[in-house]
């Protein structure tokens, strides 16, 4: 008994098999971040410029995610701009989960930016840009991500993280000898429709 699979839209196409017993199939693949883009699911959140004068590790963004979907940071961008120079090249870093600190309370709101023109869609995270006197504490000492970042210069990197609702990340800059600088970070980052 012979099956015939048969285009569902009642066109009237068959499927096609060859001598091979192979089926053919014509698909169109895109990444989750892409689909993400399209369905207005995909959103940019940076701090712009902030001016660091201090030599210690500063918190500079902080990020927590109040969705019930995962939120996946599918890329992380840092630039620098007018350095006094320094022997080493500044250390970025990325901690999970911070607990407590003046970023969390009182750093300055960031806006979350659609990355689909027009689309009215918003996402439901907490931002915040910080810099010189901003504190983050009670975060694990072995950060999730690690980056130098020279003077008067951009880095751009996939990183894909996935935060689950109610979880966060702090980023940190290092100046070793770069101050004053002013620096930039943020994430391009989606709302997961797949869930596991």
């Amino acid at each position: 008994m012979a099956t015939t699979i048969e285009d569902g839209t009642g066109s009237g196409f068959s499927v096609k098999v060859d001598g091979e017993n192979r089926l053919f199939s014509r698909s169109i693949t895109e990444t989750e971040f892409d689909h993400a883009v399209r369905k207005g699911l995909s959103f940019n959140v940076n701090t712009e410029f902030l001016t660091i004068t201090g030599s210690s590790e500063t918190p500079i963004m902080y990020l927590k995610s109040n969705e019930d979907l995962d939120v996946v940071l599918a890329a992380w961008f840092i630039g620098t701009d007018n350095s006094s120079g320094g022997t080493r090249s500044g250390l970025m870093r990325v901690y999970f989960n911070p607990t407590a600190g003046s970023i969390i309370s009182s750093g300055t709101d960031v806006t979350p930016v659609n990355r689909q023109g027009g689309s009215s869609n918003t996402i439901d995270l907490d931002v915040k840009a910080g810099g010189d006197g901003f504190t983050a504490t009670g975060y694990d000492s072995t950060p999730i991500l690690f980056q130098t970042q020279g003077a008067n210069a951009r880095a751009f990197g996939n990183v894909q993280l996935a935060l689950k609702k109610g979880s966060s990340v702090v980023v940190t800059y290092l100046p070793n000898g770069a101050q004053p600088v002013e620096i930039y970070t943020g994430f391009q980052l989606y709302i997961s429709e797949v869930q596991n």
